[in-house]
């Protein structure tokens, strides 16, 4: 008998539609954005240093210039868009970038990063008005663009908006997870730092984040938009070609609210897995690997998937 462990299906909410047509969410954002497309000269841009060596940060407050190091450096470009119209030495966010202790946090992932400050009249509100970025909610918030070598090089990997929404409200101690999330796209960190913010600190994130189970999640979430219907489909088989000798694999599915955002959509479905004592054991366990998804069916609901290696 399979000894993978298959978890109940979590329960839709009362009253939650699931209907229409089908669309899936792109993977990562591909960040082209030409209303501040000027390039900076190469021989102008500070040099990081090479790969192998201590981590730095380079601080540049141009966007055009800090997106030309990132990509001649390969390194992480983390843009704070703040609310004021200028940059601001008494913004929270500015403050707390400024603090060593989370500086450290971003270095000891031995990637270099490049921070880059903006007010919304600096440059700012035409960054957000990129359909890269619309998931800022149109407002301030923080973004980081993948400059490192990979298939996500070129890729917005991380959106936070400062703006609340229905369930995801921006909190200073999400800029503490965000050093340590995994490369991935951005659906995959959003599910992942949805996973890690919750307050009963579930420990399913803090295994192996594996290539094979981020891949077989992402397709198991398009493959439940495409049906607009959340489930196991094929479980028996899949799981025994992911677990492939590791161990028992287990896997847990959820679904949104209909017409929500995308990290309104994690924090809600990982607050559906919370209500299922199945579910919650596997999202709440220490798990050798695992890999999370999300993807958007054309009926407005997201439909999120977690497989765990034990």
């Amino acid at each position: 008998m399979n000894n993978a462990m298959t978890i109940n299906r979590v329960r839709r909410y009362p009253g939650l539609a699931a209907t229409g047509r089908c669309t899936c969410c792109r993977r990562g954002m591909v960040f082209i954005l030409g209303v501040l497309a000027a390039a900076t000269a190469g021989a102008m841009t500070p040099h990081l240093p090479p790969a192998g060596r201590q981590a730095v940060i380079l601080e540049i407050d141009d966007y055009a210039e800090a997106l030309e190091a990132a990509r001649i450096n390969q390194a992480m470009l983390l843009v704070s868009i703040e609310p004021a119209p200028h940059r601001q030495d008494d913004d929270p966010v500015a403050r707390q970038l400024a603090q060593p202790p989370l500086r450290n946090r971003f270095t000891a992932t031995g990637v270099s990063w490049v921070f880059c400050r903006l007010g919304m009249e600096e440059g700012g509100r035409e960054l957000v008005r990129a359909t890269s970025l619309q998931e800022l909610r149109r407002g301030p918030g923080i973004c980081v663009i993948d400059q490192t070598p990979g298939r996500w090089q070129g890729r917005v990997v991380t959106a936070m908006p400062r703006t609340p929404g229905k369930y995801y409200r921006f909190r200073e101690t999400d800029l503490e997870l965000l050093p340590a999330l995994p490369r991935g796209s951005l659906t995959q960190r959003s599910l992942i730092l949805a996973v890690r913010r919750h307050p009963e600190r579930p420990q399913s994130t803090y295994g192996s984040c594996d290539q094979a189970l981020a891949t077989a999640a992402a397709a198991h979430s398009a493959h439940q938009a495409s049906l607009m219907r959340q489930g196991h489909h094929g479980w028996e088989q899949r799981s025994r070609r992911l677990a492939g000798g590791r161990g028992g694999a287990s896997e847990v599915c959820a679904e949104s609210w209909p017409h929500q955002d995308l990290l309104d959509s994690c924090v809600d479905c990982v607050a559906c897995w919370r209500q299922s004592a199945g579910h919650w054991q596997a999202v709440s366990s220490p798990q050798s690997a695992y890999g999370y998804d999300i993807r958007r069916g054309g009926n407005g609901i997201w439909y999120a998937t977690g497989i765990f290696i034990r």
